[in-house]
């Protein structure tokens, strides 16, 4: 837990990490991570999340790592917006991949997605952001647009955003950006298990 206070959008040194993971091969099942701007800093390595609750406001779970979450409760801490304001006030991921050969991304597969603010899926930290979000529960906090470029159209061509099989008010698709992908069966199947990370050949079952 970091109990810095929240900051506004924009706000500059206003980061406060509750925690940094960058060995490889790491597992957390059942754990709380609780801040506001940037909480978890995923930075590199393989990573296993299993039913753990994960709270804060802009980009609080952002980092290179390659990881994948399950069954994950995820909480925006973000300030409220008004009626009708299109304004953002918070972001969920910021992932890190800065080229082609990096192998790493955040896949997030039967999770649920809720709490306060208007806020985006993930925006591309990095030019080739890589974030999937599969058979996950989604609340209206999600702005309709879902994602966000950082603002350089140029990393449209470079980023992978990828929705599968979502649901909830927050799902709805139809005003994605073109570079958002409506993934297929074969497109999402790479991101829906423990593979994705090679747990296969590392993580120890759960007793």
């Amino acid at each position: 837990m970091n109990v810095a206070p929240i900051p506004n959008p924009g706000d500059i040194g206003r980061q406060a990490v509750a925690l940094r993971i960058s060995g490889d091969q790491a597992a957390f099942w059942g754990c709380g991570f609780f801040g506001a701007q940037d909480t978890l800093h995923d930075d590199k390595g393989r990573h296993y999340f299993r039913d753990c609750y994960i709270k804060g406001s802009i980009d609080f779970i952002y980092g290179n790592g390659k990881s994948f979450y399950q069954n994950c409760v995820l909480i925006s801490l973000a300030n409220p917006v008004d009626p009708g304001s299109t304004g953002i006030t918070g972001v969920i991921t910021a992932q890190g991949r800065g080229s082609q050969e990096e192998n790493t991304g955040f896949a997030f597969t039967n999770c649920t997605v809720g709490g306060n603010g208007r806020v985006w899926l993930g925006r591309a930290w990095k030019p080739f952001a890589r974030v999937v979000f599969a058979n996950t529960s989604m609340s209206d906090i999600i702005a309709p647009e879902g994602w966000n470029d950082f603002n350089d159209p140029a990393r449209d061509k470079t980023v992978f955003f990828g929705e599968y099989n979502c649901s909830g008010p927050g799902a709805n698709m139809t005003t994605r950006p073109p570079y958002v992908m409506r993934l297929n069966d074969t497109q999402a199947s790479p991101f829906l298990n423990v593979s994705f990370i090679d747990g296969d050949q590392w993580l120890q079952p759960y007793i």
